[in-house]
């Protein structure tokens, strides 16, 4: 899998099913330096993750078509345990109150300012142990 952008930065898998966030979160990050892996599935996330791709982040969206974002971020866990995770929702409240339980980095609520998501993105990747 060929990773979207011109970035040599870190890579970051991108899991949204609007394809208008995920494309606006791909630019975002793309500017930022990073190398974006994107898809609009949580079954397309799983095979990325169970595949050979590089990953140093995952974002993933916790409302998808196919499958709830909470198992993508526990195959996450499972399957790539370490690599930072962060959340993002358009349904915020209720998020963030089980944000502790949903074992993830860190949320975003949806809308959120790029510099927001990039900030959250460097932290998170600086506190990484390879």
């Amino acid at each position: 899998m060929k990773a979207k952008g011109t970035a040599s930065g870190p890579q970051i898998l991108v899991v949204d099913d609007e394809p208008a966030v995920l494309h606006a979160l791909e630019l975002v990050l793309g500017h930022a330096g990073y190398r974006c892996v994107g898809c609009e599935s949580g079954g397309r996330a799983l095979q990325i993750l169970d595949g050979p791709t590089p990953l140093d982040a995952a974002l993933v969206d916790l409302v998808l078509p196919d499958i709830p974002g909470e198992q993508v971020l526990a195959a996450v866990r499972r399957l790539r345990p370490g690599l930072p995770l962060i959340a993002i929702s358009g349904f915020g409240g209720e998020a963030v109150e089980r944000q502790q339980d949903l074992e993830v980095d860190a949320f975003l609520a949806k809308p959120f300012a790029p510099s927001a998501l990039t900030a959250l993105i460097r932290e998170h990747l600086g506190c990484r142990q390879t």
